[in-house]
């Protein structure tokens, strides 16, 4: 049984003015990512990015990192039951789930779906494709698609996500497309919309807008229409933005937390939109760079030339015409060096600074980037590590919370759509085996409540070669090397053939494992007599390394040396006998 339409024309036109305030409100805040993305790509990408230069690019370098460790892989699923029976089901469950992310290209959508709540706020629309009809039920496929906040459509009234009266999102589609789409009703007479990138309320400039010509003519006709889904009504509606004319209305069918997923890490009192890094950052980005444009104009006007007394012209001709060793006639007072200009010293410290500032506010930023040591001891980085990941920390368990609910959506796809036919690899575990398995209807045992889904935060993490080779060399320094008398003591040993097997393997060099020469295991322990320790080349016996690490070079260290020296202090550095 159809239930009775909601969205008739009057209700669709208080629905629009409703919208139309709500766009007035995101005005600042489309406009703060748009400057945002500006000060991202910088002077030298696009004619509309930067209008200025941006020499030291800080945005780009914490979007980058924030992105490479929020984002670095796409999550996975776990999938258990507490309901023995079911326990089968949930195991081939759990490898059809872990199946759709491949096949919706998840990890460059989570990549962008990051950077999107670094600017402003991360939307991602989660939904079924119609693709056909069979046996007299609707199939599909399912889609995940990044909204942006220059098509996002939600209600600003509410204070918090989950009391908004309508979310939703503009988008474009090809009027062939819509003339020709069963579902789309309502169609008589329509007519192909003129194209912008423009917001529609107000015509405001969009994120397009700094890689894109917003007066391009598109190839084919395009109609531009809004998606709104109404919790309260537990309805979905699609009307025309410019006609206003109702083309799709449907009663909601699908998950119960609705079609649109927000990610954030800052919640505002009182205001639906999270609180994006990029509005903590902007301000020590744009000082520090008008600070080393105001440094780089005073290297380019500094000057340095010879200065010539006593009216002798023909000698101080003379002068500037010799090459060294010349002899010349000079009558005039001995040339002096003149210098103007040049790099203000006080300012350079200024704005070293401000980068050590931009560092600290966006969670220590040089530790969790890897550029480079932070202190004298590897015991002082390890604590600052461990201080910055505490932010990063808090943000990634935003990320997993939010595919933890993305994830029961796909489940929530999979486990209903009652045509999807699947063939699942099953691996034979302690093998290499896999046998096919069917996935369909009737392999579904029990309901869906009966399954818990959780998320597999190792699956987030960064599994590249350099960070396995990170992962290699922090278990040998924290764990093997200073455990090595007693892994000794009990008959225990460091295999370093695999060691440098696997460190010729991370760091993209297999021919590494060429230039060090084994021999077999009876004549190296011969050769290496009672002990199995790592002994240091010219030492006596029993004699061994002693493992000290130390920052070499650390930035925060040398930053302060060089302020120092530039504000008249010395070269700050303290020699025996001089510290505190």
């Amino acid at each position: 049984m159809v239930s009775k339409s909601v969205f008739d024309a009057r209700y669709i036109e208080k629905l629009d003015n409703s919208i139309e305030w709500s766009d007035q409100q995101l005005t600042a805040p489309r406009r703060n990512r748009i400057e945002g993305i500006r000060q991202f790509v910088g002077y030298h990408h696009v004619d509309a990015g930067s209008p200025k230069r941006v020499p030291v690019p800080y945005i780009k370098l914490a979007v980058n990192i924030y992105s490479r460790m929020l984002a670095p892989r796409s999550p996975r699923a776990m999938i258990t039951t507490q309901e023995d029976p079911f326990k089968p089901t949930a195991a081939a469950f759990e490898l059809a789930v872990n199946e759709i992310p491949e096949e919706i290209s998840l990890q460059e959508t989570m990549l962008r779906l990051v950077m999107e709540s670094l600017f402003s706020v991360g939307c991602l629309k989660v939904g079924l494709y119609k693709v056909g009809n069979q046996l007299g039920h609707e199939y599909g496929r399912i889609f995940a698609d990044v909204i942006t906040i220059d098509d996002l459509v939600i209600d600003m009234s509410a204070k918090h996500p989950d009391d908004v009266q309508f979310v939703g999102n503009n988008y474009w589609l090809d009027y062939e497309e819509v003339m020709e789409s069963k579902y789309f009703k309502n169609k008589d007479g329509l007519k192909a919309d003129d194209y912008t990138l423009r917001t529609p309320s107000f015509n405001e400039e969009s994120a397009t807008d700094v890689t894109v010509d917003s007066t391009l003519e598109p190839l084919k006709k395009k109609v531009w229409l809004r998606d709104v889904w109404v919790p309260s009504e537990g309805r979905f509606v699609t009307y025309g933005i410019k006609s206003k004319r109702k083309f799709k209305e449907i009663e909601w069918t699908g998950p119960e937390t609705g079609p649109y997923h927000f990610l954030g890490y800052d919640l505002v009192p009182g205001s639906v939109l999270p609180l994006p890094p990029l509005s903590s950052w902007r301000d020590l980005h744009d000082l520090s760079n008008s600070l080393w444009r105001k440094l780089g104009n005073q290297a380019d006007s500094q000057k340095t030339v010879q200065g010539f007394g006593g009216g002798d012209d023909e000698g101080a001709e003379n002068f500037k015409g010799a090459s060294d060793g010349d002899g010349i006639h000079y009558k005039g007072g001995e040339p002096k060096k003149l210098t103007a200009g040049g790099v203000d010293q006080r300012t350079l410290a200024f704005s070293l600074v401000c980068k050590d500032l931009f560092s600290y506010f966006g969670g220590n930023l040089d530790s969790m980037g890897g550029l480079g040591a932070q202190t004298e001891t590897l015991g002082q980085d390890r604590l600052l590590s461990e201080a910055s990941s505490a932010q990063i920390k808090q943000m990634a368990d935003s990320v997993v919370a939010f595919s933890q609910k993305l994830f029961r959506t796909f489940a929530w796809y999979e486990w209903n759509d009652p045509v999807l036919h699947r063939t699942l690899k099953k691996r034979i575990p302690g093998t290499d085996i896999s046998l096919e398995v069917p996935w369909g209807r009737e392999q579904k045992k029990g309901e869906f409540e009966n399954f818990r889904l959780k998320i597999d935060i190792y699956s987030l993490h960064d599994d590249s070669p350099s960070s396995k080779l990170m992962r290699l060399r922090t278990f040998l320094n924290e764990f093997v090397i200073p455990l090595m008398p007693i892994i000794e003591s009990q008959g225990g040993s460091i295999d370093a053939k695999k060691i440098i097997e696997l460190a010729a393997k991370y760091t993209g060099f297999p021919e590494g494992d060429e230039i060090v020469i084994f021999m077999d295991s009876v004549l190296a322990g011969q050769a290496a007599g009672q002990g199995s320790g790592v002994q240091a080349p010219g030492s006596p016996n029993g004699g061994v390394y002693e493992h000290v690490t130390k920052g070499a070079g650390a930035s925060s260290t040398a930053d302060k040396i060089l302020q120092n020296a530039l504000s008249g202090g010395g070269n700050g550095s303290e020699g025996p006998g001089q510290g505190g």
